[in-house]
């Protein structure tokens, strides 16, 4: 390579952070890259820039009001920015040269660049293996999976609740004049959903957080490394870029040959998230970044969420080789959508875990605004970040467990912790009158029963379930017999309850929310105990019992 060649592909190289080296004990240990002083500076610059540029947006009606005020003329305007740019082009071209030229006379880095280059010509398994011996800025990997190499079933058609809602005729059909008259507040709501809205409900893709979030999830993801993790990226079939990392136990542990695929929260990253829980139970992991978390690009819209997901389950499934029958789906809070949106488009996952999640993220968001702007936060939810949790979970038939947090400080309406208020509750209601219909069919008195079940605190909910005499074995006899109507099959929604009174309706309805959902005595963000991990309930182990 020449030097001029060399020169230039340091001068637009990526950074580098850690080298990774194996000890003679076998040992991975991380070394830090040492740039020389003249890189570093080299480096602060070009970093000052980017963080001007990202921002910039935002600040030019301030610098034009600065300029119109402080300014005579628009020709001095344009003579005083004038120069501001020339002089922070003659800075930025510095720095980059003197970066470059630091970089050309690095030794370490050279035998980087010399890596990535074979891995960029020939990918393949050797020059990955060489390539992960580096910790560098994400958008120079070479692509590891792209969803549109894979030949798609053009028979499986993928859900989404636009379509769901198409189908079912909820849809109002505007006339023209209609449509005229709503066309400012569609406008509106387009203006705040894609600059104030987004960053609100996803605050992990504000690139801020993710710039002081930056060093603490290089530790993380280091971390997984060195417990066997191996990094991946994705290109979805929006062309986004996702940032993934797979720890695999496969014939290491008990659990080992299922994966569980984790969804992170609205300010998770999977460097620092959920995913200690289900990997010190056993299972491999694989751990993803929203759309505009950390190293993943793009933003955490609905649609790019969903083809994100999408590309993480196939990458799983066609790439990792994991059958879809060991896959467990994991989504924490908003993470839940994802989750959901996969279980319906995967039915034949093995679970579904859905911790600390909500129902529909509107009565949230009408929570958070002023009343005054209720209409206006309504159209922006439904028309921009649909999040209906539960309507995706009621299209999905297979075992779900659902985790509350008993001081959930977060998903609570009105704001507080108090579980009557919790909308986690809401979340196992909808998902009991979908599949159980019958046990609340014309009886008022069976919902009044499950909502202030769940809006007690432990010992009032024993004394409940004492006072209706819950028994666990007769429930389940109930549960078994329903399952054999249909000869061993389960099909939702259920016939269970169809020929039962009140009383017994009652007591069935009590069993399966202790069967579906499980408490853990703790805030939003307090990580998962280990032994509350779980598949969830299976209906057809009542076969098996009751014989």
């Amino acid at each position: 390579m020449s030097f001029i060649r060399t020169l230039w592909k340091c001068n637009f190289g990526p950074r580098l952070f850690k080298v990774y080296e194996i000890t003679w004990i076998g040992r991975l240990v991380e070394k830090s890259y040492e740039p020389n002083s003249l890189e570093r500076w080299g480096d602060q610059i070009v970093i000052c820039f980017a963080a001007i540029w990202s921002i910039s947006l935002y600040t030019i009606p301030l610098v034009a009001i600065f300029f119109y005020q402080h300014s005579i003329s628009i020709t001095e305007n344009i003579s005083s920015l004038s120069k501001l740019a020339a002089g922070a082009s003659a800075i930025f071209i510095a720095a980059l040269t003197a970066r470059g030229c630091s970089r050309a006379t690095n030794p370490v880095y050279l035998k980087f660049l010399k890596t990535l280059n074979e891995a960029n010509a020939h990918y393949n398994a050797e020059t990955k293996q060489e390539l992960d011996k580096y910790e560098f800025e994400f958008w120079a990997r070479p692509i590891d999976f792209k969803i549109n190499d894979i030949e798609r079933d053009a028979t499986r058609e993928k859900l989404t609740l636009e379509k769901i809602a198409a189908s079912s005729g909820r849809i109002k059909r505007q006339t023209g004049k209609e449509y005229i008259f709503t066309l400012p507040c569609k406008f509106l709501s387009y203006i705040v959903a894609h600059t104030f809205a987004i960053k609100m409900i996803y605050p992990g893709s504000v690139s801020v957080l993710n710039w002081i979030f930056r060093s603490t999830l290089l530790q993380g993801r280091i971390h997984l490394i060195k417990h066997g993790g191996e990094r991946y990226k994705l290109l979805t079939a929006d062309k986004n870029e996702i940032d993934t990392i797979f720890i695999d136990q496969r014939n290491k542990t008990t659990n080992g040959n299922v994966l569980v695929i984790t969804c992170e929260g609205n300010c998770g990253f999977y460097e620092t998230g959920i995913k200690s829980t289900p990997m010190n139970k056993g299972y491999s992991i694989l751990g993803w970044n929203h759309p505009g978390f950390g190293c993943s690009t793009g933003a955490p819209y609905p649609l790019q969420e969903e083809n994100a997901i999408d590309c993480v389950m196939r990458f799983a499934i066609d790439y990792l080789t994991f059958p879809e029958e060991q896959i467990i789906l994991y989504g924490w809070s908003i993470g839940g959508y994802t989750a959901t949106w996969a279980a319906m488009n995967y039915p034949s996952i093995q679970s579904l875990v859905l911790d600390a999640t909500f129902d529909d993220v509107l009565p949230l968001a009408i929570m958070t605004m002023s009343s005054s702007l209720e209409g206006l936060v309504r159209n922006i939810i439904r028309d921009h970040f649909n999040l209906n949790i539960a309507e995706q979970l009621n299209r999905y038939n297979g075992t779900v467990l659902l985790i509350r947090r008993t001081e959930d400080e977060v998903v609570c309406t009105p704001s507080g912790n108090s579980l009557s208020g919790n909308r986690g509750n809401m979340l196992l209601t909808k998902f009991l009158i979908r599949r159980y219909p019958e046990l609340f069919a014309e009886n008022s008195e069976c919902a009044a029963l499950l909502a202030r079940f769940l809006s007690a605190d432990i010992s009032t909910r024993k004394s409940i379930i004492e006072t209706v005499n819950v028994d666990e074995k007769q429930c389940l006899n109930f549960v078994a017999k329903d399952i054999e109507k249909n000869n061993g099959i389960i099909n939702y929604p259920s016939m269970l309850g169809q020929d039962c009174d009140s009383k017994i309706k009652q007591q069935i309805i009590l069993f399966l929310a202790t069967m579906y959902m499980k408490d853990q005595p703790s805030s939003h963000c307090t990580p998962l105990a280990v032994d509350l991990f779980q598949p969830g309930w299976n209906p057809t182990t009542a076969m098996s019992i009751t014989e």
